[in-house]
């Protein structure tokens, strides 16, 4: 998946401390083996579905300008 793929209504959270709330809000970078602020650098750019007053998919890209052909990854999706 690229971010031309993307739902429209995905959006764009850049910010570190955005992305922490983001990331945490979802459980990850909880538990053994896995940290917060690795997830944070990792991934300088998230794009989020929001519905329902709740995260219903996070996307995460490696780069920083989310070109239309960068990949993005699923890192969570809500059941």
């Amino acid at each position: 998946m690229r971010v031309r793929d993307l739902p429209s209504e995905a959006l764009l959270v850049q910010d570190s401390q955005d992305r922490r709330a983001v990331l945490e809000s979802v459980g990850l970078g909880h538990g053994p083996g896995l940290d917060l602020e690795a997830l944070v650098r990792e991934y300088p750019t998230l794009f989020v579905e929001v519905g329902e007053g709740e995260y219903r998919k996070v996307w995460g890209i490696r780069r920083l300008v989310p070109y239309l052909d960068e990949p993005v990854e699923v890192l969570y999706a809500a059941a």
